[in-house]
Parts: C-alpha cells; structure tokens; sequence
C-alpha cells in the first residue's frame, strides 16, 4: 500500500541511493546516512522518507526499536600490565550499545579494574569494578545498579587499572541496541 500523499517510490531518495542493493545488502550506516540528510519538519516529503527509512530498517533488521540489532554482537578484549593504566576500553563511533558479559584473567596475582563512563570533557562515572585472582566472569555488569549499563560514542567504556600483578586481560561483549 502506498503512503497516503507520498511522491512515487522512483522519486523517493531512500529507494534511489539504494536501488542497486537487495535487503540483505543494505547496512545501518547506510540507513543513518540517509536519516541524517533528512530535516524534521516532516514537509515536503520528508516524513515518507522517515517511513521509508523506518520500513526499511525494520525488514533489514539494520535498526531495532524493541532490542538488540542481529549481527553486531563483538568482543572487545584488551590486556594491562601496570597498575595506574587507563585506558578507553570501548568508544563506538555510532550507536548505542549494551555490555552482554565478559571476564577478566590475571597472571601472577591479584588484578582490579574500576570500570567507568567516561565523556568527551574527561568526566568519569564509576559503573563496577572487577577484583580477580585467576579468571572471573562479568556476568552482571550491573553491579551496584539496578539498570543495564549502555555505552555510546558520548559515554563510552572506560578502564583503570588499579591493582595488578603480571597483567590483566578484560574481555567484553556488547551488542548494538539503536
């Protein structure tokens, strides 16, 4: 069924930019390209572009709005071997996205990471902190909260290294939410 008042599909920017793909090619970078160029006014055929882009995201599952987006689950692992390291663990370049679980592993002792949000102004929020002799999991990253932790190119992952031995793997999976 057609948008009711839209111009013809051929006219439309969405389909022109990318005729040339089938559903299984297009990506969530392209679908944030093509979002970003659009106004909010909703004139001028603006607001059938956003359900263009809306329907399009839907069905290539390269935009969710009730969970987690298909395909962009990844591990992030990084290794430390002084106390007083810190580091940015995991700034995204676009997005949304949630910590699913991870572990730490020390060798040669005692290993403590104090995990925080940190923003472009240099401003940390502590979220939790891991404390392992040998290896652990991160199974509830909501330690001392009662919400999922999100991070985002504005307020990304951030590691100090408080206490280490020999060193001190982290390994953490997110997964893209919007």
């Amino acid at each position: 069924m057609p948008l009711p008042y839209a111009p013809p599909p051929k006219e439309s920017k969405v389909y022109r930019d990318l005729k040339n793909l089938k559903i299984s090619g297009v990506t969530a970078a392209q679908l944030t390209a093509l979002k970003e160029a659009l106004f909010a006014q909703g004139i001028d055929g603006s607001e059938d572009e956003m359900r263009r882009l809306r329907l399009l995201g839907d069905i290539t599952n390269q935009t969710s709005s009730s969970g987690p987006m298909i395909g962009t689950q990844q591990i992030i692992q990084a290794t430390y071997t002084s106390t007083g390291d810190d580091a940015d663990f995991f700034k995204p370049t676009e997005g949304i996205w949630q910590i699913v679980g991870g572990d730490t592993v020390t060798s040669g002792g005692t290993g403590a990471i104090a995990w925080s949000l940190k923003d472009s102004d240099d401003t940390l929020a502590m979220v939790f902190q891991t404390t392992v002799n040998g290896q652990e999991p991160i199974t509830e990253p909501t330690v001392g909260m009662k919400t999922p932790c999100f991070v985002s190119p504005e307020n990304w992952l951030h590691a100090n290294i408080t206490t280490v031995a020999t060193s001190v793997r982290a390994s953490i999976s997110f997964i893209r939410v919007r």
